[in-house]
């Protein structure tokens, strides 16, 4: 099947899924601690994961999905095609704010990106790219607003962890830039990039189905997207992230570089 057509059925999806969502979160959740008691899991989560691996082996089937919550039967490689699913990134705000969180999908094949969406629910903003035919937000064709911009002309997110243990001393970039802005939602943040309102964004642990489908936009607009190391993302295993423009992706290279020996 086409990839344009994929990237409408996916759509549908995201929209049903999104409208449940909206339905249920405030009489309908039932909450759980994963690996700590900021680390979250609703029901709401699994029964989004479940209805769109349901929608992948309805329409697709036999191919690969790795989930976040893990609701059936994971995949070991990124061979064939491949689907990467968030069904709520942000769940802490889900959960305590009813806002700021997002719906992401990607598909690949052979492990590149081919397809990514990632719904921002309650602002109804949706990023969507495929590869090699742009990117849209809302439907409409999306270029960036800029080609690029030194740190000090703009605002940038640094991951909480990173900022207030001050590690490879990130307040330094802070201090640089016009201010901080923090989302609490990865997908949130790379919509925030694309779009221009920050410059970049930095985490020490993103798992695959955090970065997945708004790498695919990244990568289409020509932005900068690796580990902390400069190598490529590993979209099996969760990496340690820096994504923005060509400046600002270069300074925080550089700042991880000079004191990555002293933590």
């Amino acid at each position: 099947m086409q990839l344009e057509k994929r990237a409408e059925i996916i759509k549908d999806w995201i929209y049903t899924a999104a409208n449940h969502l909206k339905e249920n979160m405030a009489s309908q959740m039932t909450v759980e601690e994963k690996s700590n008691r900021k680390d979250l899991v609703t029901n709401l989560d699994k029964e989004t994961e479940m209805f769109f691996r349901e929608q992948i082996e309805h329409h697709f089937p036999g191919e690969g999905i790795l989930g976040e919550e893990h609701m059936g039967e994971t995949i070991t490689s990124l061979d064939g095609p491949v689907w990467i699913i968030d069904p709520i990134d942000g769940t802490a705000n889900f959960v305590l704010q009813h806002n700021h969180f997002a719906i992401m999908i990607a598909y690949f094949e052979d492990g590149v990106g081919q397809i990514g969406f990632v719904y921002d629910v309650m602002a109804d903003t949706m990023l969507e790219a495929i590869k090699d035919n742009g990117v849209k937000i809302n439907g409409q064709p999306y270029t960036l607003p800029f080609r690029d911009k030194p740190i000090s002309d703009g605002l940038i997110a640094i991951n909480s962890s990173l900022l207030l243990g001050n590690t490879y001393h990130m307040q330094e970039m802070v201090q640089e830039a016009m201010g901080l802005r923090l989302y609490g939602s990865a997908g949130l943040e790379l919509i925030s990039v694309v779009k221009g309102e920050t410059l970049g964004y930095t985490s020490p642990h993103l798992q695959p189905w955090d970065i997945a489908a708004g790498s695919v936009a990244i990568n289409e607009l020509g932005l900068c997207l690796t580990q902390m190391s400069g190598e490529p993302i590993d979209f099996m295993n969760p990496n340690p992230v820096f994504v923005g423009y060509p400046s600002v992706y270069k300074r925080f290279r550089k700042q991880y570089e000079t004191y990555k020996t002293m933590n």
